[in-house]
């Protein structure tokens, strides 16, 4: 029996060459060893100050670019977490056992918490890491994947699953965190010291913008002085990281890019980065451009019921041995 595997995304913008290298490769690896379950985070969206319309637009906009990118529906549990009411609930008695002192030390709460300063800081972002449990705990994932950002909250998942089967009996497995194989960063076009992000729009390679765009944002990357196309993070940033692209995007190795460009310009190997891209995505280009609204309703409308369904079980569990159900 394959173990099972909770992963979730939040809709927050389009998905970037970072994203993809970072996330969505995982995923297509994950469905074809574990019994995937994707969740579309859109409660952990709400977190900080957003806009209802947008929210529905790039949920519609995320499902519809993971599908192109070759997530299977076969294979993988799409599903939006606000679509099963017990992701909340869970949270709400799951809250009960966590400690204030445990979620303000969360390194997240402390930076969204500076960031969002000025506005206000919701509770939701204090919360934040009591919900991550509830939506592992609710489905009784295996193993979940975790960067370097997020070990913290899945730590503190554990604690509490070993808190409430201590104090309520075995329920919850003890998930493991599974961590993704290690990728070079991809840094920002514009400038190779930060991480590709779109909070730096004109160094962000979106997968599915305008091919104009994409081939403006690739031929002005910044580069360094010189013209040897060298591998050197350090002195030459620049040349490095669209090295690193031109790598993933063709599966060369560092060694056979810089023997294939020596003595060829920066411009030259920029044009064939822009080639290198667009081979790598064609057909998930061409296929989101086929994908209707109507495929991806028929999608996460199945799979609410299913995994509202499947939880239903484990929630009622809970209810009975908390004193909530008579």
């Amino acid at each position: 029996m394959k173990k099972r595997i909770l992963t979730g995304i939040k809709p927050t913008g389009k998905i970037h060459l970072g994203n993809y290298l970072g996330m969505v490769r995982q995923i297509l690896d994950f469905q074809d060893k574990y019994e995937t379950y994707l969740m579309i985070a859109n409660l952990h969206a709400q977190t900080v100050p957003y806009d209802p319309n947008e929210l529905k637009k790039e949920t519609f906009e995320l499902v519809a670019s993971l599908l192109a990118l070759g997530i299977d529906p076969q294979k993988t549990i799409i599903f939006l977490q606000s679509d099963n009411p017990y992701h909340s609930y869970l949270s709400w008695i799951l809250g009960c056992l966590t400690y204030l002192g445990e979620l303000q030390r969360m390194h997240e709460f402390k930076e969204q918490s500076e960031r969002y300063k000025k506005e206000g800081v919701g509770l939701g972002i204090l919360m934040y890491p009591v919900l991550m449990a509830a939506d592992i705990l609710l489905y009784n994932a295996d193993l979940v994947p975790v960067g370097e950002d997020q070990k913290q909250h899945l730590e503190l998942t554990r604690e509490i699953a070993r808190r409430f089967n201590k104090k309520f009996g075995k329920i919850f497995k003890i998930p493991e965190a599974i961590i993704p194989q290690e990728t070079h960063k991809i840094m920002s076009l514009d400038n190779p010291l930060k991480k590709m992000s779109k909070s730096l729009p004109n160094g962000c390679l979106e997968i599915f913008a305008d091919k104009k765009e994409i081939e403006e944002k690739i031929l002005k990357a910044v580069t360094d002085s010189g013209n040897e196309i060298k591998y050197d993070p350090i002195n030459k940033p620049g040349i490095s990281n669209l090295m690193i692209i031109y790598k993933y995007l063709t599966g060369k190795s560092l060694v056979e890019i810089e023997e294939e460009f020596k003595n060829i310009s920066y411009y030259d190997f920029k044009k064939e980065i822009v080639d290198a891209f667009f081979k790598k995505f064609e057909q998930a280009r061409k296929l989101k451009n086929k994908i209707k609204r109507k495929d991806i309703i028929r999608i996460l409308e199945k799979n609410k019921e299913k995994v509202t369904r499947e939880s239903e079980k484990i929630f009622n569990l809970v209810l009975k041995r908390t004193g909530l159900k008579i």
